[in-house]
């Protein structure tokens, strides 16, 4: 491989395969809309705006062999600007790649195009129908991404295009749905219902990138951690205690909210349905046929994320610093008179003992 050009190098999935291709003696051309604030090394910049006819120019003239494009945009509110950069800004990528004769192209997508159902099968396949409302415009812009790639593969059968649909991405500065829900102080959940939820870790999602760099993969993959947890059992292993609301008023509420304030989203990163419905991906063929394992398994990548939070909210935020501190300082406090309570018990009892054993003995 000649020359990697990388889509949205400035988000933290195109930065860090960026990085790792450039590590490894590969030649990485980084493109954004966003002007370079600080260099990275071994990366070259070039500011470009994907839809620009001319972009095709740019592959011919850099000898491009392959495509990572990781400049999609994670929205919940449909706006035109951000359609026309993650919906067109694909289409036109694709077009010019062809054009420019580029020999593969790698499209990073999420498993939440499957929709959660209650008529979703226990493992959702690589063909399985694209079912659910797509409440949300990343929902349906990945949607909408998705349905064009498979007909352009049909176009172009000679290129490598290679869609690796992620489970919920964790780590690694990846503003994803899950990881939002995991941020909130309390995270909203429907009562009387537990869906199984998959995870990744964002190494693992460099890694399985990394290995489609190297070795050809054409076609649809599912990338998830082994296994999968309920939603209240990733909440407790994540530290975000949940808040149960009841499903008819939450469908309704947010209705009401959405129309009054776009904070309404930020209290319902993930839709209603996915909080409800299971939407658990099968990764037999990642495994057999793509030959890629997540190295850090689920519960591990929660508490992980957890912490991170935590730090985080520590550092940045004084009303919680000072609340963490004071619990601390009870926790303390708690600890140090139940070791001075035990402590004036065992004297006690053993006062109490030297007057009874010489009675014991008479």
């Amino acid at each position: 491989m000649r020359t990697l050009a990388v889509t949205g190098v400035f988000s933290p999935l195109g930065r860090h395969i960026a990085q790792v291709a450039s590590s490894f003696g590969v030649r990485v051309l980084g493109i954004d809309l966003k002007p370079m604030t600080r260099t990275f090394p071994g990366i070259e910049f070039i500011e470009a705006d994907l839809r620009n006819p001319l972009i095709a120019e740019l592959f011919k003239a850099e000898k491009v062999d392959a495509i990572v494009h990781c400049a999609f945009r994670w929205r919940q509110r449909r706006t035109e600007e951000v359609f026309d950069s993650n919906v067109l800004g694909t289409m036109r990528l694709l077009g010019a790649a062809a054009l420019a004769g580029v020999q593969k192209v790698i499209l990073p997508s999420s498993t939440v195009v499957y929709g959660a159902n209650p008529e979703n099968p226990a493992f959702l396949h690589e063909d399985s129908d694209f079912q659910g409302a797509p409440a949300y415009a990343y929902i349906r812009e990945l949607r909408e991404i998705e349905t064009f790639v498979n007909g352009f593969r049909r176009q172009q059968p000679d290129m490598v295009i290679t869609t690796l649909r992620f489970a919920n991405i964790l780590g690694g500065g990846m503003s994803s749905p899950l990881a939002l829900l995991l941020s909130l102080p309390t995270a909203p959940i429907l009562l009387g219902f537990d869906p199984m939820v998959q995870v990744i870790h964002h190494d693992d999602v460099v890694r399985a990138l990394g290995q489609c760099i190297i070795s050809d993969h054409n076609g649809v993959f599912n990338v998830a951690a082994p296994g999968s947890l309920p939603l209240v059992k990733l909440l407790a292993l994540a530290g975000v205690p949940p808040t149960p609301l009841i499903h008819p008023f939450a469908y309704y509420g947010f209705r009401m909210g959405r129309l009054i304030s776009s904070k309404a989203y930020e209290m319902a990163p993930l839709p209603w349905d996915y909080l409800r419905y299971p939407w658990v991906a099968d990764t037999r063929r990642m495994e057999n046929e793509m030959g890629f394992v997540p190295v850090i398994d689920v519960e591990t990548t929660v508490r992980q994320f957890g912490e991170a939070v935590r730090k985080h909210r520590y550092a940045s935020n004084q009303a919680y610093r000072f609340a963490v501190n004071r619990v601390n300082g009870l926790t303390t406090v708690s600890r140090m008179t139940y070791g001075t309570a035990r402590q004036v018990g065992r004297r006690t009892q053993a006062a109490f003992d030297s007057l009874t054993t010489p009675l014991t003995e008479e």
